[in-house]
């Protein structure tokens, strides 16, 4: 196999990212000049390899070098592990920089500076400073936003990149960082034409971020395991399974709390960040952490990681926007991670219906465990997602009748328990929802990253930072013609 291509690769580029294009509707319409120019450069598509990037860091006088940088890669569970590492370093008295991909709401909030996005002018004088190195090296968005990310936090003097790998790990442009750690969440199967058709296959190229003397901290099952151990040993990296050295359970005590038990130290008082697979993200985060500050000598967990954990942001990750009714948004778009979400979502308190807003990119291989979760879900009101890639109506349509739930025939009020409806777009289903909640009832929005980017925008948020803070539902729902449900 060519050391530029990955397994599912024909050697051609790859469709790009599905809602960075210069003329697409909010909330995916760039917002100035300099980043229609830069979300052009995804026409491109997604073409791996290391060439362009290391080139891109060499014109900006490889900002990379010297900065510490923990790469956080997986199939599930990345960006949320990657902002609780910030979260943990920053609360321990360091300077650091976040870099995450996709975005939500502003393209901007990929680059976060302790915790705060960067300004929107300030990124688009980043952008065009970039642009000449970007036509020299004929460099794709993502690779020049990777090194402008870089040099963004080099120039920020942090202490810290905790950096999300994009797709996979072997070829992204995240493995052209010398990383002080690799964090490994999980491995599933999602972007197989890319990345290969099975999870072993997809194991291999995101371990390929492994380099000598550089540790492994990792959160795959236990299937996976041998393979891991396996490259790993090949690699020289010292490899650390959460399974194998950490437990964690609740306290006793009623209050939600969880304890983390590690070798060195126990953690207790944890707040609970609202879904169980959360949980192993911050556990991770957690031992990662223990680990490297035991092997540098230097403090990088806060005095009371309890204490810091109570105001973690992780936006989109089964997050409780509004209240009365409950809206909690989940990015969550492969079968393994609805799966999970869906799960949560159908044991989490509700004394009144229960509903999901769904919709899904047409390239995403959703299987019939997503359907059996949906039916123990209550209702299914889905909706095309304003983008190309996205399911149409006939299309969701058809994999709900795939998967055993029933058509849902009223013209408005929501679906019953079992049964779908689906609306025009998410405008349609926002009006159809809005005036049947009561204030017991509970929506999940989930299905995909830009059907939780699309919804929040319709209900009225313009940046991330806006849903830090739980609001009252009425005021959001009121625009959309709520009544007295």
């Amino acid at each position: 196999m060519s050391l530029d291509r990955l397994p599912g690769s024909t050697g051609a580029a790859h469709p790009g990212e599905p809602a960075i294009a210069p003329d697409l509707p909010p909330p995916f319409l760039p917002p100035d000049e300099a980043t229609r120019w830069l979300f052009a450069l995804n026409r491109f598509g997604i073409r791996p390899g290391l060439e362009r990037v290391n080139a891109l860091l060499a014109d900006l006088g490889h900002p990379e070098q010297g900065l510490p940088t923990l790469v956080v890669a997986g199939t599930n569970g990345k960006g949320s592990t990657t902002r609780v590492l910030a979260h943990l370093l920053q609360a321990a008295g360091h300077r650091v920089a976040t870099y995450t991909s996709p975005h939500l709401l502003q393209v901007y909030e990929r680059i976060l500076i302790d915790d705060h996005a960067l300004p929107g002018d300030v990124f688009a004088d980043y952008v065009d400073r970039m642009r000449p190195l970007a036509d020299r090296h004929g460099a794709s968005w993502f690779e020049v936003l990777t090194a402008m990310s870089v040099a963004i936090a080099r120039d920020a003097g942090v202490d810290f990149l905790c950096c999300e790998a994009g797709l996979g790990g072997r070829l992204d442009a995240s493995n052209a960082l010398p990383a002080r750690a690799v964090l490994l969440t999980s491995v599933g199967l999602d972007h197989q034409a890319i990345l290969g058709p099975t999870r072993e296959a997809i194991a291999a190229e995101k371990l390929g971020l492994l380099k000598r003397g550089v540790p492994l901290f990792c959160g795959v099952d236990q299937e996976l395991r041998p393979q891991v151990f396996e490259a790993a040993v090949r690699a020289g990296s010292p490899c650390h399974f959460l399974d194998e050295v950490a437990r964690w359970d609740d306290e006793e005590d009623g209050s939600g709390h969880w304890r983390l038990s590690l070798r060195d130290r126990v953690m207790e008082g944890l707040p609970d960040p609202g879904a169980p697979v959360l949980r192993r993200n911050v556990a991770l985060a957690l031992l990662a952490l223990a680990q490297l500050e035991g092997r540098a000598g230097e403090q990088l967990l806060p005095a009371d990681p309890a204490a810091a954990l109570r105001d973690l942001f992780l936006p989109g990750r089964f997050q409780l926007v509004l209240r009365e009714p409950d809206w909690i948004f989940d990015t969550a778009h492969n079968p393994q991670a609805l799966s999970e979400a869906l799960a949560t979502f159908a044991v989490r308190p509700c004394g009144g219906r229960r509903v999901v807003v769904f919709g899904a990119m047409y390239d995403k291989e959703l299987t019939a465990s997503v359907g059996r979760a949906l039916r123990g879900c209550g209702g299914v009101l889905a909706a095309p997602v304003a983008l190309p890639r996205a399911r149409g109506r006939d299309e969701l349509a058809a994999m709900f009748d795939g998967w055993g739930l029933r058509a849902d025939g009223k013209a408005d009020g929501l679906p019953g328990p079992g049964r779908y409806a689906v609306a025009d777009d998410v405008p349609g289903a926002l009006r159809r929802l809005a005036p049947a909640l009561g204030p017991a009832d509970a929506v999940l929005v989930t299905g995909s990253c830009f059907m939780v980017a699309e919804a929040l925008h319709h209900l009225g948020y313009e940046r991330l930072v806006e849903t830090r803070q739980p609001r009252a539902a009425g005021p959001a729902l009121a625009m959309w013609g709520r009544g007295n449900a």
